[in-house]
């Protein structure tokens, strides 16, 4: 299969549509910097091979997402009143409350295994229950490795320990949670007064692994030696900022590198939000705002 219309965007991505089979519609596609023809048309193909079997893997862990929305926010109440709230008869029926519109192609990291002979498909798109955020499903072999809310992820990371975003893994979330206690409990016990380390990572793992340990990078190997502080201070004065509040409402930030981060935090610090905002506007990938 190959990409239909494709032109570069102001993001210097390739972008077009291309057909889903299962649903007889099209969906955007945005290929990531990097990637080449012969693989996007590789990850195209793979559109075709989306079966009942996958679908119903998503409807499952979509009802679990929205389940869990239903029990901790007031989305029900909001659009149903006193009615049964997003009715279905079965899992499929999920289908009427989600939607996938993009198609990433993601270029695979340098030390991946077998990257070519990988089927992966990385969709976003809208769900009813979580209208600002919207949904976000990868997929790894015929297998769903995470489905939650966008938070503009790679195919590629690790999404193994997400018990609370993932909802992949909601299933196991009880068991999850208790291994996660007891391995914060072991490192505050081995590492003492280390311990906010742990804290840390707990309080950042929602945004995922890989942009757990940028952050870190960010926080222990520039803001730390560059301002003569500890990494415990130097996270607190990361927290502080207005542009971490700015990375937790719009995801497109966390796709950005470390140095981009960097030059946000030290733009913020010696300027002003403004300058902040406009060098956002001016050099980020994405079209933030």
């Amino acid at each position: 299969m190959r990409l239909r219309n494709p032109y570069k965007n102001e993001f210097g991505q390739i972008e077009g549509t291309a057909l889903f089979p299962y649903f007889g519609s099209e969906i955007n596609v945005i290929c990531r910097q990097g990637v080449s023809p012969e693989y996007a048309e590789k990850c195209l193909g793979y559109l075709e091979k989306v079966d009942e079997s996958l679908i119903l893997q998503i409807c499952r862990y979509a009802e679990y997402f929205l389940r869990d929305t239903l029990e901790n926010t007031s989305v029900g109440e909001l659009y149903y009143g006193e009615g049964e709230p997003f009715p279905h008869d079965d899992l499929k029926g999920m289908l009427r409350y989600f939607r996938f519109g993009t198609l990433y192609i993601d270029k695979p990291p340098a030390d991946a295994a077998d990257p070519a002979e990988t089927e992966v498909l990385n969709l976003s798109g809208s769900c009813d229950w979580w209208e600002d955020e919207g949904l976000q499903c990868l997929v790894r072999d015929g297998k769903v490795i995470y489905l939650g809310y966008f938070g503009a992820l790679s195919v590629w990371g690790d999404h193994s320990e997400d018990y609370i975003g993932n909802y992949a893994l909601y299933e196991r979330r009880d068991e999850l949670r208790r291994k996660a206690a007891e391995r914060a409990a072991k490192m505050t016990a081995e590492k003492g007064q280390d311990g906010w380390r742990t804290q840390r990572f707990v309080r950042w793992r929602f945004w995922g692994l890989d942009v757990v340990h940028r952050l870190e990078r960010l926080a222990d190997e520039r803001i730390a030696p560059g301002e003569n502080v500890d990494g415990e201070e130097a996270t607190r004065r990361l927290e502080g900022t207005y542009f971490f509040q700015l990375m937790k409402e719009y995801p497109e930030l966390r796709e950005e590198s470390i140095d981009f981060w960097y030059e946000c935090y030290c733009i913020e610090k010696e300027q002003d939000e403004g300058k902040l905002m406009e060098h956002i506007c001016e050099n980020c990938r994405w079209d933030v705002f």
